[in-house]
Formats: structure tokens, sequence, C-alpha cells
């Protein structure tokens, strides 16, 4: 763990140098320095400019895509075992989709002139908790099967239709500007990040893995089995529940200053659980130290493939999980907690 943490740190201060301008990784890290110590250190730091370039342009996109990216492999952790099935995450299930789609309709159907980061997390989050209610209600059929196939194929199918939603509100705008602001939704970003929008999600984040890392037993042992964990005292339908609102709290949460970026929740604790394979206590820890790291290494390709040119990171993270998803399918097996094969 300590070894991935300085590996962040690392991956932080390159991205922050990489851009446009480059900045030397020296300068980035006496000007974070210096301004974390007030001016006690390094006083001799670099221009107001290179300053500004770094403090108030590029360390806080690169912040929230650590954030987004860590938040994002959280979730996909907690709907796998939700779901008890390795390719269930929150853009497969349809909640990225819902929660774009809320946001949109609060950009394209409000003011502009009113609309701020609360309405749109609110716009967001109700999106997102209505996609959960569909896709578990339907996948699931209220409650009576346990198909994590069919509730897969029914979170893609209700992503489609919200995507198609997002789509003809971009497409009905009266207002260019709005149409732009919403497109960023369906693409992802972090080119919209600033100092005072990383609070609310860093709180929220903070809460779900506080949360989650209490419950890490109980998840354990609902790997094993819905039966085997009420045998064994855990009140399974309680902690479904509460996982299912925390992912889309996180997932609204991230979504409403991100854009919709796909994938995360898929790759991230795949990769992880080969490393330290179902353990939650480390599982959690370690994917949302690799989904920052990943999610900063993409974005700075998306920065630096077609300069000047910035891609939305979306694609980036679409390129990469797309044949990885394809690749867990097209295994024999693919569930962890359960018999169901596919």
């Amino acid at each position: 763990m300590s070894v991935l943490i300085v590996l962040l740190i690392l991956s932080i201060v390159i991205a922050v140098a990489i851009g446009s301008t480059y900045i030397a990784p020296r300068e980035v890290y006496k000007a974070i320095i210096y301004k974390l110590t007030n001016g006690l250190m390094y006083k001799d730091t670099s221009d107001a400019m290179v300053m500004a370039i770094i403090w108030e342009i590029r360390l806080p996109r690169v912040l929230l895509g650590a954030l987004c990216g860590a938040g994002l492999a959280l979730c996909g952790i907690l709907m796998q075992c939700v779901t008890k099935n390795p390719i269930a995450e929150p853009y497969v299930l349809g909640l990225s989709s819902g929660a774009s789609c809320g946001a949109v309709a609060v950009i394209v159907l409000g003011s502009m002139s009113s609309v701020g980061i609360t309405s749109i997390t609110m716009g967001a989050f109700l999106g997102a908790i209505l996609t959960g209610i569909l896709v578990f209600a339907i996948g699931t059929q209220l409650g009576r099967t346990s198909s994590t196939t069919r509730l897969v194929l029914s979170g893609m199918a209700i992503s489609t239709i919200f995507s198609a939603l997002t789509n003809l509100l971009i497409y009905v705008s009266p207002n260019t500007n709005q149409a732009k602001t919403a497109l960023f939704w369906t693409v992802g970003s972090l080119g919209g990040a600033k100092w005072e929008i990383l609070l609310f999600p860093f709180i929220i984040f903070c809460i779900v893995m506080i949360i989650t890392f209490f419950l890490s037993k109980s998840l354990d042992i609902l790997l094993v089995g819905d039966t085997s964990a009420i045998i064994l005292g855990i009140n399974v339908k309680w902690i479904k529940v509460l996982l299912l609102l925390l992912t889309t709290l996180l997932t609204s949460a991230l979504i409403a200053v991100t854009g919709s970026i796909g994938f995360i929740g898929l790759v991230v604790p795949h990769i992880c659980r080969t490393l330290v394979g179902s353990d939650h206590k480390k599982l959690i820890l370690l994917s949302s130290l690799i989904g920052a790291i990943f999610l900063i290494g993409s974005d700075v390709m998306a920065r630096g493939l077609f300069p000047p040119l910035e891609l939305p990171i979306g694609i980036i993270t679409a390129l990469v999980g797309g044949p990885f998803f394809l690749y867990l399918i097209s295994k024999k097996n693919y569930s962890f907690g359960g018999n169901e094969t596919c």
C-alpha cells in the first residue's frame, strides 16, 4: 500500500507538470509545498504565472481525477458485491447514464443562471436512484429472482434508454450554450475542475469509504451467498439497500462534476482481485489507490495524445474498458459469489 501511495503522489506531480506549457516536476513539488505550508517553505518558488497554472488550473483537475477514479472503483466493488458478479459496475448497470440524464435535464430544462453544483448534483442523484430502482425491479422481478445475467442485461437496456433521453434533451435544447454544457455529461471530462467543487464529492467519498470499510467483513460474507449470509446473522436485504444507496450517492456526486466516465469500476476491481483476492478490507483500499492512479494516467493521455486537442476522458476509459468487458463476458464462468455461469 505504501508503494501505491508514493506512486499516487508521483502521478499527481507528473500529471500537473504535463500540459501545453511543461513545468519541471521539481517546480511543481516546490509550488505545492509552498502553498500547503502557507509560504513557510520554498519561498524562492516559481513566478506568479507558473504558480497560478499549477495551483488554480492543473492541480484541481488532477485531484478531481484521483477522487473520481478512487470513487468509481469503490462503486464498482459495491455493485459487484450486491450482484455477486464481476462485470457489474455503475456504468454497465446504467447508474452513470441515469445520473447523466438527470444532470442534463437540470441544465437544459432549468434556468442556467440559477443552476449550481448542488442543483446538478441533485438532478444526477435523482436520475441515478430512479435508474437503480428500475434496474433492480426489472432485473430481479421485484426480488423474485437472483439472476445476475438478467440484472446486467436490464441495466444495459435501461442505460440505453437513458442515454437516448439525454441525447434527446441535448438535441431539443434551444440554447447552444446549454447544449454544449449538457454534452459535457455524455463524454466525461475533468476540464471543469475548480477547488470549490472538490469539497462535496470528497466528503461523500470519505463517508462511503468509512462505512464500507467498517462493513468489509459483512461484504466478504455476502460473496458466499445470501442463504449462508443469513445463517451467519447478516441482514442481507438491509445491507444490499444500503450499498445501493451509497453507490448511487457517490456515483451521482462524481458525475455531477465530471460527467459520465465508464468502466473504471469494472477494470480496476478485477485487477485488484487478482492481487489481493476478495478480502474487502484490502480490496477497498487497493482499488481506491489504483483507481486514482488509473484515471490520472487516462487524463494525461486524453490531454497528450493529439495536442493541442483534448480528448474527453470518457473516450480513453471506454477504449480500455470496452475490450476488457468483452474479455470478461467471454470467459466460461465470470460469477464469483453464486452458482450462475455465462
